[in-house]
């Protein structure tokens, strides 16, 4: 079975999605590192239609991926491929990306006059801030990097079950495609995103916390173990290609209940979006999504321009750098006072730009670099 080429398309277009929805939090509802001034409720429908499905596929696409991996490297070389694609990032983002969000917020929204430099020195000796309320807190983050170490997380704990049982792994994906036949395709993953929402989420809501979001590893890792399973199973493929319109006609039936429920309590409103309508909803609405855009861009599967390698190479770069680059672009118009609904686009126009000079850079640099020397 060859390599899925059109999954680099969906990859890098969630990604590049995923930066609209970061931009979008500085002008909805929910608390962010910076908000604009005219922040408008109706943003957070930007969260709505593309939060609950988004994390989910970029998980599965991943499972995907190193299903095919797996038939090249063995599970202990594919831990050590994926420590350093994954965590040599992490690492540096945590150290030199997290602290200029912290400037921005610090003196965006909480009020206090700190100097970019004194955020560094107190982030990277692991001093106290002190906060407005007259706390002093230790402060290290992840923020939007937790993906890298979810992901790695995942993968060794994958490479420990395929040491253990690497000879059922194939029977257990023939099982799970048959599984998903026909209307089972829609109907079981649904479910099991039901019956998560239902036992885990009202008890361990999402935090990005790795030690204890339980609801989020319930999701993403089974996400991922089906991506894995499923990976190089055409019946699976095949089943997508014929289920993509029942299941985009289904996630369409379900956009309008969750406008509804939109219109009548806010997304911060847990009681209500954890209630058994909006349980029954979201689970439908994010599986059937991630079947009609799978489904649909088998469509592609032929479609290789130099442009889409050349992103399915940078866009993890883009996903490290985004945030910090946007919230110093957004800072920036703020103290100019041009941060407001306007600005929007350009911000999104601008982070991409920003993001693609510094991989570009990079690139280059690395290329210099690793240019034999004359004698």
């Amino acid at each position: 079975m060859a390599r899925r080429h059109e999954l680099d398309l969906v990859r890098i277009s969630v990604f590049l999605l995923l930066i609209i929805y970061h931009v979008s939090l500085m002008y909805g509802s929910r608390e962010f590192f910076l908000k604009a001034p005219d922040s408008n409720i109706y943003f957070d429908i930007i969260h709505l239609l593309s939060h609950p499905w988004r994390m989910s596929l970029l998980f599965l696409i991943s499972g995907v991926a190193t299903a095919f991996a797996l038939e090249r490297i063995s599970a202990t070389e594919l831990r050590s491929r994926r420590s350093r694609q994954l965590l040599f990032p992490l690492l540096i983002g945590i150290a030199l990306l997290i602290p200029p969000q912290l400037y921005v917020y610090f003196n965006g929204v909480a009020g206090m006059q700190i100097g970019i430099f004194e955020v560094f020195a107190r982030y990277l000796t692991l001093s106290p801030f002190d906060l407005p309320d007259g706390g002093q807190h230790v402060i290290v983050r992840m923020e939007h990097l937790w993906y890298l170490a979810y992901l790695w997380v995942y993968t060794a704990l994958l490479a420990l079950l395929v040491s253990m049982a690497h000879d059922r792994i194939p029977a257990a994906g023939t099982w799970l495609a048959a599984l998903l036949r026909g209307a089972g395709l829609l109907f079981w993953p649904a479910a099991l995103f039901v019956l998560l929402r239902v036992v885990l989420r009202p008890h361990f809501p999402p935090t990005t916390n790795l030690v204890n979001d339980w609801y989020s590893h319930g999701l993403y890792l089974s996400c991922f173990l089906g991506g894995v399973l499923l990976g190089r199973q055409e019946e699976f493929w095949q089943q997508l290609g014929r289920m993509r319109r029942p299941a985009l006609i289904v996630a369409l039936c379900c956009v309008p209940a969750l406008l509804y429920q939109f219109s009548m309590a806010p997304l911060g409103d847990h009681d209500t979006w954890n209630s058994i309508a909006g349980n029954l909803v979201l689970g439908p609405f994010r599986w059937c999504m991630i079947v009609a855009i799978l489904g649909y861009a088998q469509m592609l599967r032929d479609w290789r321009p130099r442009a889409l390698q050349y992103l399915n190479k940078a866009i993890l770069t883009y996903y490290v750098l985004h945030q910090t680059l946007m919230l110093l672009i957004a800072f920036w118009l703020d103290r100019m006072g041009m941060f407001n609904i306007a600005a929007f686009v350009p911000i999104v126009a601008l982070t991409l730009a920003a993001c693609a000079i510094v991989y570009e850079g990079w690139r280059r640099l690395n290329g210099l670099l690793a240019r034999p020397q004359l004698a």
